[in-house]
């Protein structure tokens, strides 16, 4: 199946979708075919969809618990949904937050319940994650007993964000028939896991808005 809706390439972008993709590269290791699309037919919501990944599931970019146990739920999330281009863009950056290839195989399955691979905190956020996934989660009360035994309620509310986040792009892939990069293209998301501050973040957030209102100022002058 091709791509059913083109992205912008890196040539192509101008303006805040350049922007977007600029800080794609920096605070997420590359840009994906996701949000190419994006950047080509909304690029503000290009620019916003951004912001909220990276202070979801980036370290010391927003969430401040711990960054595996919301890498634990972006790719349990996905496997749950069956999305193939989430599964693989998630695991390989779990991969550099330390997640195993042993874990990532064990994770596929209902085996997490009692594998030695992961403690009681892993297998209370695995098993929210599906919860919340299959949207029983509402009922589920061991499920949710376990979180609140093992996690802080700000851990809670991180663990949740990334589980509700990854449930919508997994959505969003899945019908778009988004295009899988290649591995060694996924494993720049490497360069994103270290280093990485709010204070920079914030800095582009800045020039963002300069970039987005000389748009706006371009488009009611022509």
């Amino acid at each position: 199946m091709s791509q059913r809706l083109p992205g912008l390439s890196d040539e192509e972008a101008t303006g805040t979708a350049k922007m977007a993709f600029e800080a794609s590269e920096r605070f997420l290791g590359r840009s994906s075919n996701l949000l190419r699309i994006l950047g080509a037919h909304s690029p503000d919501i290009a620019r916003w969809f951004l912001g909220f990944i990276t202070a979801v599931r980036q370290p010391g970019l927003g969430a401040t618990t711990e960054a595996r146990l919301r890498g634990l739920a972006c790719i349990k999330t996905s496997m749950v949904n069956a999305c193939t281009y989430c599964t693989e863009h998630t695991s390989i950056f779990g991969q550099g937050l330390g997640i195993s290839d042993e874990e990532l195989a064990v994770m596929a399955t209902d085996a997490y319940k009692t594998s030695d691979l992961f403690d009681e905190r892993d297998r209370a956020v695995i098993a929210w994650s599906e919860a919340m996934t299959n949207n029983t989660a509402a009922r589920e009360r061991e499920t949710w007993e376990a979180m609140k035994a093992h996690l802080t309620d700000t851990e809670i509310v991180e663990v949740s964000m990334a589980c509700a986040m990854f449930n919508m792009i997994n959505r969003l892939n899945d019908s778009f028939w988004t295009e899988l990069e290649s591995k060694d293209y996924n494993r720049k998301q490497w360069n994103a896991v270290d280093g990485l501050s709010v204070e920079e973040s914030d800095a582009y957030a800045a020039r963002f808005t300069e970039v987005a209102a000389a748009e706006r100022q371009a488009k009611a002058a022509e």
